[in-house]
């Protein structure tokens, strides 16, 4: 079998259809800027995801920047984030002149630890980046409260996880801003980059709809702040409407895939994922752990199964990160998950076949090497 870690091919056959018809008018109407279909997928996803305040931008990396300069992070300040996620969590940051303050992970879910956030605040700490990874939400209820007694805001870095949800709040609607990401292999992927930013209060949502267009209020070229330019274009908009009303299915069945590979894998010499029953993972990304993660890997390979690592390097180990003094040892947790974490694929469209290979092949590997 040849399987990818994510068909884009599989799951455009299934909204070919929509996504063309939004194109065609697009392309007619020569609207290609902030228009119908913007407007259209920021109502939407406002609505799904439960907060008033849903605007569009150019790539999920800028709705990180949008998020921190809506929080006027500047220089000599300092963000608390994950070591163990993408790098834009944390470049972020630094492009704002903030320093990136790291503190390390739980290793149940490898999502950042409550109580070492608590430990890394400073007179400095102006912010509090927290990562719902792969999908699955983290403590986000224990970081708000630790976070409200300190007066500091949280961002959520929710680009793997739109749909995720617990006690009726889904992502995005817990803390005081939100980044999202558009980005093709993402559970609501676009046919090319596209962000968002989200927020419940109006005055983050005011400052972020100007900021993305430089900083324009109500008058053209009339600047009330320095901005930037992170605009959605409408034809990628005009796909991503075509495609969200499929994204509670896809989800569901992302699960689904989770609860087989859960089943079929009990009992081998791996960490597998947990699986929530409230709907708090939606798995983005489906992620084993095992020592034997590059053997593994490289033999999955060879059986034509692709697979993923994330992440190869925990962020303050990345030699542009050596300026803030950290180490080898420095993120215990990050550092072993960095070197066993394995991604198989667990995309909607992938075919029961396709799971029963991969899990046979797995155990293959394991039995091979233990015999």
């Amino acid at each position: 079998m040849d399987i990818p870690m994510i068909n884009l091919k599989a799951q455009y056959k299934t909204t070919k259809k929509d996504i063309m018809k939004n194109l065609t008018e697009v392309l007619s109407e020569q609207r290609l800027i902030l228009g119908k279909y913007c407007k259209t997928l920021e109502e939407k996803i406002s609505s799904y995801v439960g907060v008033p305040h849903a605007i569009s931008c150019a790539n999920g990396t800028d709705a990180l920047i949008l998020s921190l300069m809506a929080l006027d992070i500047r220089d000599g300040d300092e963000v608390i984030t994950t070591p163990f996620t993408f790098f834009a969590t944390a470049s972020s940051i630094a492009l704002m002149g903030a320093k990136p303050v790291f503190v390390d992970i739980k290793e149940d879910d490898l999502n950042i630890d409550p109580e070492l956030i608590a430990r890394a605040i400073t007179k400095k700490t102006k912010a509090v980046i927290v990562v719902h990874l792969f999908g699955k939400l983290c403590n986000i209820e224990e970081i708000i409260k630790i976070c409200n007694h300190y007066n500091i805001p949280v961002i959520e870095d929710m680009a793997q996880s739109l749909g995720a949800g617990r006690e009726g709040i889904k992502a995005g609607g817990f803390g005081d801003i939100a980044a999202l990401s558009f980005y093709p292999t993402k559970n609501l992927g676009g046919i090319g980059e596209g962000g968002m930013v989200l927020t419940k209060r109006d005055d983050l949502g005011i400052k972020v709809r100007k900021l993305r267009v430089h900083g324009m209020g109500d008058t053209t070229y009339h600047h009330e702040l320095i901005g930037i330019n992170s605009r959605l274009d409408e034809i990628k908009a005009a796909a991503l409407v075509a495609k969200l009303p499929y994204l509670e299915k896809w989800n569901k069945k992302r699960i689904k895939n989770a609860r087989f590979y859960n089943r079929h894998l009990k009992g081998l010499p791996v960490i597998l994922p947990q699986i929530p029953r409230d709907g708090s993972h939606i798995f983005h990304h489906y992620v084993i752990r095992t020592k034997n993660r590059d053997g593994l890997q490289s033999f999955l390979k060879q059986k034509g199964i692709q697979t993923g690592i994330y992440y190869p390097v925990p962020l303050h180990l990345q030699d542009c990160f050596k300026y803030l003094g950290y180490k080898n040892g420095s993120f215990p947790v990050s550092e072993v998950a960095a070197r066993t974490s394995l991604a198989i694929p667990v995309f909607p469209e992938l075919k029961k076949a396709e799971k029963q290979y991969i899990v046979e092949m797995i155990k293959l590997y394991f039995h091979k090497i233990s015999s």
